[in-house]
């Protein structure tokens, strides 16, 4: 399998942001506002993501010329700043420039409640609707550069820019085909292909089989991600050699699959095969991998992964279910094997038979979201937030409580249930929604925010 690109491995990415301006309308307050915006762009949440023009586009020689300064194959995304009123004259320059690349655009209002002196929030409504006659989406700032609102959303806006463009025409591995009878993970690849590009590219579980193989050193290596963890039964070095055996053939198989995202079908076939005891423990190892894994041949989990690997790649996102429900604490448990250790807050423990590895989830603040294709080929986003509370769950595999920030927890998984969502969500530490809503609307596509 060959992949479009890697560029999920790479931490370093840019929207550009261009400054625009009318002759009419005061040189010296746009140049003291691209200033401003350039101590903005200094902030620890916004540093590294953004490359400002170096030249204030006031004509359509002066809009080239800023616009020369961005290698636009290479952006993410381009926030425009209304430095000024300005007239359409330079949108036409911009959106010539650009062609046909999907590049998410935002449009920079300035908020002036008493002296009206660049007349910014008027030139958005012209570019804005300008915009719209062109059928071409777009993404409202609105603040001055000293607005710490205004830093946090422009962010989330960078980092939905970046998983615009990771998963338009990426590749999906698909190892397999779903678990047994979860035929709702089923993914339509010509539906998938018409609306983002995206390629699922499929093999057999037995031509994946026969590429797992490892010499004995790197099942030793292997064995060692297993040096504190217990074993019911004792035998604890018995069951880290054999985890180490299936953590190192499962990695090998792996390395020959070049995709940005990869599903697999663990079970049945692999989970219980006498090569592959711990396939689920060792898949909780892999998950640390730089391309993610989504277990169950969750094409869409896979996906989600890989939106979440754009928004940060150092975050470690696991598929879980939501599982149980306190209603009267108003929180659920989330609960599920393929969990990455990393994210434990307390021991590691294996059952006899080597099929669950046990831990809690660390508490702190934490994002589920899901992109989901409805069988009548409509993409949609839920997302929402919340945290993993301190209090450990009882529950084998890795589990948690979740508690929602704002929805009440048992109105939260019937609107799930209600909106036909598949039995999977994406988890991530973090608060991420409003990245969410920005890639929805660079995609075009509803955002279930609950």
């Amino acid at each position: 399998m060959l992949t479009r690109n890697q560029s999920v491995e790479t931490t370093t990415s840019r929207v550009g942001v261009l400054f625009v301006a009318s002759p009419l309308f005061s040189e010296a307050a746009a140049t003291e506002l691209i200033g401003r915006t350039q101590t903005l762009m200094a902030d620890k949440r916004l540093a590294g993501s953004f490359q400002i023009a170096d030249t204030l586009a006031r004509d359509r020689a002066s809009c080239a010329a800023a616009l020369a300064a961005f290698d636009l194959d290479a952006l993410d995304g381009l926030v425009i700043q209304l430095s000024t009123f300005c007239t359409a004259e330079l949108l036409h320059e911009v959106l010539g420039a650009i062609g046909d690349r999907r590049l998410p655009i935002a449009l920079w209002a300035l908020e002036e409640a008493e002296e009206i002196v660049t007349n910014s929030l008027c030139g958005a409504q012209l570019w804005a609707s300008t915009l719209t006659r062109f059928g071409h989406g777009f993404t409202l700032f609105l603040g001055n550069p000293d607005n710490a609102e205004l830093a946090d959303d422009l962010a989330a806006f960078a980092a939905a820019s970046r998983a615009h463009g990771r998963i338009r025409g990426a590749r999906i591995a698909l190892i397999g085909a779903h678990a047994d009878w979860f035929t709702n993970l089923a993914v339509d690849p010509w539906a998938l292909r018409q609306l983002l590009d995206i390629t699922i590219e499929q093999t057999t579980l037995v031509r994946f089989l026969e590429a797992c193989k490892a010499d004995g050193s790197a099942e030793h290596e292997g064995a060692k991600r297993w040096a504190t963890a217990s074993f019911d039964g004792g035998a604890d070095e018995a069951g880290r050699k054999t985890l180490g055996k299936t953590y190192a053939r499962l990695a090998a198989g792996l390395d020959t699959i070049k995709a940005d995202a990869i599903a697999i079908r663990d079970w049945p076939e692999i989970l219980y095969a006498d090569d592959f005891k711990g396939t689920w423990g060792a898949l909780g190892e892999l998950s640390d991998r730089t391309v993610p894994i989504a277990p169950e041949g969750d094409v869409m989990g896979a996906l989600t992964a890989l939106v979440v690997r754009a928004f940060d790649p150092a975050s470690l996102p696991f598929l879980t279910d939501i599982s149980g429900i306190d209603r009267a604490k108003n929180r659920l448990v989330l609960w599920h094997y393929g969990v990455s250790p990393r994210l434990a807050d307390g021991p590691r423990s294996l059952d006899a038979a080597l099929k669950q590895e046990t831990f809690p989830l660390k508490p702190g603040a934490i994002t589920l979201l899901r992109l989901s294709l409805r069988a009548d080929g409509e993409l949609r986003i839920f997302v929402t937030e919340g945290e993993i509370e301190a209090e450990k769950s009882s529950a084998n595999r890795a589990a948690g409580y979740f508690r929602p920030d704002e929805a009440n927890a048992e109105g939260l998984i019937r609107h799930f249930m209600d909106e036909g969502y598949e039995h999977h969500v994406t988890a991530v530490y973090g608060n991420w929604a409003d990245a969410v809503v920005h890639l929805g609307r660079q995609l075009g596509v509803r955002v279930d925010h609950v």
